[in-house]
């Protein structure tokens, strides 16, 4: 599962260099640290016939599924459901996802767990993806649903989640801006299925677990800032 329902602001339209078009949409930032969330719609007949309807920096409602692209590094939604004209007082966001624990990350502050949640989804011709394969999302946990999710989590394990979409930028050594996408689990919004992790000497022992960590590629999930040019960034989690 990879879904997403959110309010977001239209900054207008993205044309490929195939004539492919996407209409961009803006989250508002949350938190002091975090900036904008820019998305790119794809058109599709369960988001409506045509987008031309919408005027810049009109407020628009979104329900989709979201796609991290791994070639290009943004974030794409398609429609399931027709775009709407909203007021811009209402602020939605909200992203529910299933799947396994693809990678945990080592821990780097007391109070923060940080994985990735690797998600089957529809596939999508226009961005590379099928059936077979699987969408990786950042996933950060914070206080005691960081201690809890620590507790419970292991490379493989199953759950889902509700959370919030951000995005958080750096400067890089040329002097460019770049950013990259996380979800943010919302408070004690999270399940998690099958038996727990053995304990070290049970048959399953801590090893086991850091070697299958290494084997699973980090989902990647960074863009280049500016409008329409992505450009690939290497970073740690």
């Amino acid at each position: 599962m990879n879904l997403i329902i959110a309010s977001a602001s239209y900054t207008g339209e993205v044309f490929t260099d195939s004539g492919l078009r996407f209409i961009q949409l803006t989250i508002p930032a949350s938190g002091k640290n975090n900036a904008p969330v820019p998305l790119l719609v794809i058109p599709n007949k369960a988001g409506g016939e045509t987008f031309d309807v919408f005027t810049q920096g009109c407020q628009i409602l979104i329900s989709g599924r979201i796609y991290p692209n791994r070639n290009d590094y943004k974030m794409y939604v398609v429609p399931t459901q027709p775009l709407q004209v909203v007021s811009k007082d209402l602020s939605l966001n909200q992203v529910n996802l299933a799947g396994g624990v693809g990678f945990i990350q080592e821990k780097k502050l007391e109070d923060l767990f940080a994985f990735s949640l690797m998600c089957k989804a529809p596939s999508q011709q226009l961005l590379g993806h099928s059936w077979q394969d699987s969408l990786g999302f950042r996933v950060e946990s914070w206080g005691d649903d960081a201690k809890r999710l620590e507790a419970l989590l292991y490379v493989g394990r199953q759950m889902a989640l509700t959370g919030s979409i951000r995005y958080n930028t750096w400067t890089a050594q040329d002097g460019s801006q770049r950013g990259t996408y996380q979800v943010r689990v919302r408070a004690s919004q999270y399940s998690v299925f099958g038996k727990n992790q053995p304990k070290v000497g049970e048959g399953q022992g801590e090893a086991t677990v850091v070697k299958a960590a290494t084997t699973v590629q980090k989902p990647p999930m960074q863009q280049d800032l500016a409008p329409c040019s992505v450009e690939e960034d290497s970073i740690p989690f």
